[in-house]
């Protein structure tokens, strides 16, 4: 063990003082302050009025209106105006819109003004808003009552029950906006557990056989078992990985203290509960185990690379496993209950994504996400040790082909 720590702390203390390092982890860190004051951002760039103009004779209209545009966080002011001065202050960007409002009898008809083009969702609010002021109008000519007119007006209760077998969790339904943080969460969880997999898979596939084809290896190994050696570089990057997970952990737990995120939640219509915390824990676990096993994975496939100029194509199994695990979990997201996710969930090296996002689902019993926890350390371990074992019988085989080298590695560690 004396002759690992210099190599795990030469290979350690290489990579985190590297210029990628640190602009990816500075990048990675501004990003999340960014994130976590976008609603500040936008205001600051905003240059918009947040005044809308109303045009209108019915003050009961206007007082209607008036009240529902105050209650939206992007109007700040309503005013009441003519048609002209309205138009006008929408060109001088005075006005964010103008929303003119004509009673004709029962008929309620109503028209939006605005700079560019109208949000199809503001012209619904609108139009929705116009109709039950007709509908009280109509009411008040046939001399129908409030009761009759809200009796006419309320739909059809349709009511949901979803029944569950006795091996899925019984749990009421998650509110929609903790729903929809939880299904960002897992997002961006999946994204970073893709990108620093693939970034470190491909460091030591290529610190590894660059030592190999450059024949370095062939003195290191006078003095350093392979079998340390490779466990030396191995765990060294796993743990400049970690050290970038705990900068990215960092950033957000500060991001958490000291800014406002209730105001951002707010807007972006999304409400932190139990089940986001539930997730994270489980995000960060599958995330190390991730990283751990396509690191391993690499480790393997550098050193059965004898020529550095096919390295590229020996670390396609990693690209294309890492990115099948990330196209079923980001195409899957809105649908986590697929056949496709709870068969792949329990695939090693598929595991860490699939199964992070039926985090997501009601219905995934909780031993399900044990088990793919438990496939995952698995993995790991037998990926760790094999790749010791590989570079312990590959490290001195020049053979062309991954094949030919697993051949001869195997062999000579028999």
């Amino acid at each position: 063990m004396n002759k690992f720590w210099p190599t795990f702390n030469l290979t350690y203390m290489q990579k985190v003082k590297s210029k990628s390092f640190i602009i990816m982890t500075a990048i990675f860190m501004i990003f999340i302050f960014a994130l976590s004051n976008v609603d500040k951002i936008i205001d600051l760039f905003d240059n918009s009025s947040k005044t809308v103009a109303i045009q209108t004779d019915n003050d009961m209209i206007y007082n209607v209106l008036e009240k529902q545009y105050k209650q939206s966080d992007d109007i700040k002011k309503v005013e009441k105006v003519s048609l002209e001065k309205g138009k006008k202050g929408v060109k001088d960007k005075k006005y964010k819109r103008l929303v003119q409002v004509n009673v004709k009898g029962e008929k309620v008809d109503g028209t939006i003004y605005e700079k560019g083009s109208v949000s199809e969702s503001e012209k619904m609010r609108l139009q929705s808003t116009l109709s039950q002021m007709q509908s009280s109008l109509t009411a008040q000519k046939l001399n129908l009552s409030e009761d009759d007119l809200k009796t006419l007006n309320t739909p059809s209760d349709v009511k949901t029950e979803e029944i569950k077998s006795s091996d899925e969790k019984q749990t009421s339904d998650i509110n929609p906006k903790v729903q929809a943080l939880n299904t960002a969460v897992v997002y961006i969880i999946i994204f970073l557990s893709f990108f620093i997999a693939i970034n470190y898979a491909n460091q030591i596939g290529s610190e590894i056989a660059t030592e190999k084809t450059t024949r370095v290896i062939e003195m290191i190994i006078t003095s350093v078992k392979p079998s340390i050696h490779v466990s030396a570089k191995i765990l060294a990057i796993i743990a400049v990985a970690f050290t970038q997970i705990f900068f990215i952990i960092l950033a957000i737990v500060i991001s958490i203290f000291a800014f406002d995120l209730k105001g951002l939640f707010e807007s972006a219509g999304v409400e932190y509960g139990p089940e986001t915390t539930r997730i994270i824990i489980y995000g960060a676990v599958y995330l190390i185990l991730g990283v751990i096993s396509y690191i391993s994975l690499a480790a393997i496939l550098g050193a059965l690379t004898s020529r550095i100029e096919d390295l590229a194509q020996s670390m396609m199994p990693v690209t294309f496993v890492s990115l099948g695990a990330f196209y079923i979990a980001i195409f899957s997201i809105s649908n986590p209950d697929t056949m496709l996710v709870k068969v792949t969930s329990f695939i090693p090296l598929l595991s860490p994504m699939v199964m992070l996002l039926r985090t997501t689902s009601e219905t995934t019993p909780e031993w399900h996400l044990i088990l793919g926890i438990v496939i995952s350390v698995i993995t790991s371990i037998v990926l760790l040790v094999f790749a010791a074992k590989t570079y312990r019988g590959s490290v001195l085989t020049y053979e062309k082909g991954i094949i030919k080298n697993l051949k001869n590695a195997l062999n000579i560690t028999k």
